[in-house]
């Protein structure tokens, strides 16, 4: 039984194209062509393309094989030949697919060839365009005789279709280096309501040091209005002459000196001061 196919991994990015390697001599045992296989109704969808790492990440571990064949594009013109790459680490063993059923007809074993002398290899011509590909014969032919383990890799085929199966997660890989160019600033967020609650009071700071004395004068403010008029007084009169106890609107006479001559009660207003003096 087989288990259930893992999921694939991450596809780890393409190393360095490493140095050609020697040419080996061509096959001249073509090996056995193996059936077309159906073609597959579902496309994976494509995933968009990242942003190319400048570190090279940990090659995840090979998925299982997909279930699911892709469908097979068109052939393209053969491109210019390559350097060929160094060989890289071979990967673990999928797990083996399920064996289908024992034919219960046994072909007839052809007859092992010769092997044959290596020629020299010519050049490789345009790949002409693919034939309508006929009807799947429901007979199975003669397995021919294996050929001779060809020396020289041949070309990678097509990538098949994105598997539909999502692999782990890789490790993350190496932080780089912090940026030294800072990023545009973010547009500013929306106000949040504004609090019904009152936040608390805080302690009062202690009073500050007095400043000292001003040494100068600030402005003089301006005048005041000036008050009303007062109510008029008596009118003055002259006062008649005494010499006994005075009486309201009487004159003190005082003169001074000892020759001075004192003011009479008809020519002096009321209201004046005089002082007399004896000697």
């Amino acid at each position: 039984m087989q288990g259930s196919p893992g999921t694939a991994g991450s596809i780890g990015h393409t190393g360095p194209t490493g140095p050609s390697g020697i040419t080996g001599p061509t096959s001249t045992v073509t090996g056995p062509t193996g059936p077309t296989g159906a073609t597959s109704t579902v496309t994976g969808p494509t995933g968009p393309t990242g942003a190319t790492s400048l570190v090279t990440g940990p090659t995840g571990a090979t998925g299982a094989t997909s279930l699911v064949t892709g469908p097979t594009g068109p052939t393209g013109l053969q491109g210019i030949q390559g350097t060929a790459g160094s060989r890289g680490i071979t990967g673990p063993t999928g797990p083996s697919g399920i064996t289908g059923p024992t034919s219960i007809v046994t072909g007839p074993t052809g007859p092992t060839g010769l092997q044959g002398t290596a020629g020299t290899r010519g050049i490789t011509g345009p790949t002409g365009p693919t034939g309508i590909t006929g009807p799947t014969s429901i007979v199975t032919g003669p397995t021919g005789p294996t050929g001779a383990t060809s020396t020289v890799t041949g070309p990678t085929g097509p990538t098949g279709a994105n598997s539909t199966v999502t692999g782990p997660t890789g490790p993350t890989g190496i932080t780089g280096p912090t940026s030294i160019v800072t990023g545009p600033t973010g547009p500013t967020g929306p106000s949040g309501a504004t609090s019904l609650v009152t936040g608390p009071t805080g302690a009062t700071g202690p009073s500050g040091i007095t400043g000292p004395t001003s040494t100068v004068t600030g402005p003089t403010g301006p005048t005041g209005a000036t008050g009303g008029t007062g109510p008029t007084g008596d009118a003055p009169t002259v006062a008649g002459d005494h010499s006994s106890t005075g009486t309201i609107h009487q004159i003190v006479n005082v003169c001074y000196g000892t020759s001075a001559t004192g003011p009479t009660a008809s020519d002096t207003t009321e209201g004046t001061l005089y002082l007399t003096h004896t000697a």
